[in-house]
Protein backbone atom coordinates (compact mmCIF):
# COMPACT_ATOMS: atom_id res chain seq x y z
CA UNK A 1 0.00 0.00 0.00
CA UNK A 2 1.25 3.09 -0.82
CA UNK A 3 1.40 6.29 1.48
CA UNK A 4 0.44 10.13 0.80
CA UNK A 5 3.39 10.95 1.90
CA UNK A 6 6.44 9.27 -0.09
CA UNK A 7 10.42 9.30 -0.18
CA UNK A 8 11.80 8.00 -3.32
CA UNK A 9 14.83 7.33 -1.94
CA UNK A 10 14.21 5.82 1.23
CA UNK A 11 16.30 7.24 3.56
CA UNK A 12 14.23 7.12 6.50
CA UNK A 13 11.17 4.69 7.48
CA UNK A 14 7.87 6.72 7.29
CA UNK A 15 5.55 6.84 10.89
CA UNK A 16 2.27 6.41 10.89
CA UNK A 17 0.28 9.34 8.59
CA UNK A 18 -3.08 10.53 8.45
CA UNK A 19 -5.56 12.83 10.36
CA UNK A 20 -4.84 13.82 13.98
CA UNK A 21 -6.26 11.92 16.49
CA UNK A 22 -7.19 13.34 20.44
CA UNK A 23 -4.18 11.39 21.81
CA UNK A 24 -1.86 13.26 19.64
CA UNK A 25 -0.94 10.74 17.00
CA UNK A 26 -1.58 10.33 13.02
CA UNK A 27 -4.82 8.71 12.50
CA UNK A 28 -4.97 7.18 8.69
CA UNK A 29 -6.43 8.66 6.16
CA UNK A 30 -7.83 7.34 3.34
CA UNK A 31 -5.61 8.21 -0.15
CA UNK A 32 -7.16 8.66 -3.43
CA UNK A 33 -9.22 11.17 -5.33
CA UNK A 34 -9.57 14.82 -3.87
CA UNK A 35 -5.60 15.38 -2.92
CA UNK A 36 -2.84 17.50 -4.44
CA UNK A 37 0.39 16.33 -4.69
CA UNK A 38 3.24 18.46 -3.98
CA UNK A 39 7.46 17.56 -4.86
CA UNK A 40 10.32 19.14 -2.46
CA UNK A 41 13.96 19.44 -4.06
CA UNK A 42 17.11 20.52 -2.11
CA UNK A 43 17.90 22.33 -5.01
CA UNK A 44 16.33 26.08 -6.43
CA UNK A 45 14.33 24.87 -9.60
CA UNK A 46 13.07 21.95 -8.51
CA UNK A 47 15.24 19.64 -11.39
CA UNK A 48 15.26 15.77 -11.06
CA UNK A 49 13.43 14.19 -8.72
CA UNK A 50 11.72 15.13 -5.57
CA UNK A 51 13.93 14.22 -2.66
CA UNK A 52 10.34 13.78 -1.43
CA UNK A 53 6.34 14.25 -1.93
CA UNK A 54 3.36 14.67 -0.14
CA UNK A 55 -0.81 14.96 -0.92
CA UNK A 56 -2.68 17.10 0.92
CA UNK A 57 -6.47 17.06 0.77
CA UNK A 58 -8.17 19.44 -1.26
CA UNK A 59 -11.53 20.00 0.36
CA UNK A 60 -12.12 23.23 2.44
CA UNK A 61 -13.94 21.14 5.16
CA UNK A 62 -11.24 18.46 5.40
CA UNK A 63 -9.63 17.59 8.84
CA UNK A 64 -6.74 18.29 10.27
CA UNK A 65 -3.56 16.37 8.11
CA UNK A 66 -0.42 15.45 10.17
CA UNK A 67 3.02 13.69 8.78
CA UNK A 68 6.70 13.40 10.46
CA UNK A 69 8.77 15.71 8.97
CA UNK A 70 12.53 16.12 8.76
CA UNK A 71 12.60 18.56 11.50
CA UNK A 72 9.46 17.06 13.76
CA UNK A 73 6.22 16.91 13.76
CA UNK A 74 3.79 18.94 11.65
CA UNK A 75 -0.15 19.73 10.84
CA UNK A 76 -2.09 21.52 7.88
CA UNK A 77 -5.40 22.46 7.44
CA UNK A 78 -7.56 25.15 5.46
CA UNK A 79 -6.92 24.07 2.06
CA UNK A 80 -7.69 26.07 -0.80
CA UNK A 81 -7.10 25.72 -4.73
CA UNK A 82 -6.60 28.47 -7.15
CA UNK A 83 -7.40 27.20 -10.33
CA UNK A 84 -6.22 30.56 -11.96
CA UNK A 85 -3.19 30.48 -10.78
CA UNK A 86 -2.77 27.13 -10.42
CA UNK A 87 -1.93 27.01 -7.27
CA UNK A 88 -2.59 25.53 -3.89
CA UNK A 89 -2.70 26.89 0.09
CA UNK A 90 -2.63 25.51 2.98
CA UNK A 91 -2.03 26.38 6.82
CA UNK A 92 0.74 24.55 8.33
CA UNK A 93 1.75 23.79 11.74
CA UNK A 94 4.97 23.01 13.59
CA UNK A 95 2.69 20.39 15.81
CA UNK A 96 0.33 16.94 15.43
CA UNK A 97 -2.64 18.82 16.19
CA UNK A 98 -3.77 21.91 14.04
CA UNK A 99 -4.28 25.17 15.98
CA UNK A 100 -4.17 23.92 19.35
CA UNK A 101 -2.11 25.82 21.28
CA UNK A 102 0.72 26.06 18.14
CA UNK A 103 1.78 29.51 17.98
CA UNK A 104 3.80 28.91 14.93
CA UNK A 105 0.98 28.62 11.87
CA UNK A 106 2.42 29.22 8.17
CA UNK A 107 0.24 30.25 5.39
CA UNK A 108 2.28 27.99 2.20
CA UNK A 109 1.38 28.78 -1.87
CA UNK A 110 2.68 25.91 -3.85
CA UNK A 111 2.19 26.32 -7.62
CA UNK A 112 2.38 23.36 -10.57
CA UNK A 113 4.42 25.68 -13.11
CA UNK A 114 6.69 27.44 -10.72
CA UNK A 115 9.46 26.36 -8.54
CA UNK A 116 9.25 28.12 -5.02
CA UNK A 117 11.23 28.87 -1.76
CA UNK A 118 9.35 26.31 1.06
CA UNK A 119 9.58 27.37 5.26
CA UNK A 120 12.36 26.08 6.01
CA UNK A 121 14.48 27.72 3.19
CA UNK A 122 16.44 24.57 2.89
CA UNK A 123 13.82 23.16 0.48
CA UNK A 124 11.82 24.13 -3.06
CA UNK A 125 8.24 23.01 -3.54
CA UNK A 126 6.26 22.94 -6.49
CA UNK A 127 2.70 20.82 -7.64
CA UNK A 128 3.58 17.67 -9.46
CA UNK A 129 -0.26 16.75 -9.53
CA UNK A 130 -2.81 19.32 -9.33
CA UNK A 131 -5.50 17.37 -10.92
CA UNK A 132 -7.81 17.51 -7.50
CA UNK A 133 -7.93 21.33 -8.14
CA UNK A 134 -9.04 21.15 -11.70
Amino acid sequence: MSHPFTKPALLFSLMSLGGCGDDGECDAIAEGDGRVVVGFWDNDDCSGDPIITNSFPVSSDAPCYCWPGNSGENSADTYACDPDNDAFTYVQYNSLECGSGDDSPTSKTVYSTTCTEDIPPTLHAMIIDYAACE
